[in-house]
């Protein structure tokens, strides 16, 4: 709950089924995923927003790097065709979240990619990094 997880092979059915919290990206290669969505309990969206897209694309870098995957470099190669084949699964409880929605309820942004410290990065709406947090957040 409250995580993110990015699923760059096939799933099976009732994608989303329990999920009460945090978001899912999904890799969409055959154009089959639709079907395979639980809809009565998450919704999906393609990725409409540019912080959904810069967390997406961040974890995908971070995933290559850690693993060499050919599939995810692959992918970050032809990012503007490739971004477009992603859903986005989402509970109705983030629909409002600046990864969902280009509205931003509450007072802070939470960068969901760690920092080299591992230390998470967080960032107030319309504040800019202060020389801490360049060092501390920015790969």
């Amino acid at each position: 709950t409250g995580g993110v997880v990015v699923a760059l092979g096939t799933v099976g059915r009732n994608v989303g089924a329990g999920m009460t919290g945090g978001i899912g990206y999904f890799y969409d290669e055959d154009g089959r995923f639709d079907e395979r969505v639980n809809g009565e309990i998450v919704k999906t969206q393609r990725i409409v927003t540019s912080v959904g897209e810069l967390q997406l694309k961040n974890i995908i870098e971070r995933h290559f790097e850690k693993t060499g995957s050919e599939k995810a470099e692959a992918i970050l190669d032809n990012w503007k065709e490739e971004v477009g084949k992603f859903w986005q699964v989402y509970p109705p409880s983030e629909a409002q979240s600046a990864v969902v929605a280009d509205t931003i309820v509450g007072e802070t942004v939470k960068v969901s990619a760690r920092a080299p410290s591992q230390d998470l990065c967080y960032l107030p709406v319309g504040a800019s990094l202060n020389a801490d947090q360049t060092t501390r957040c920015a790969d």
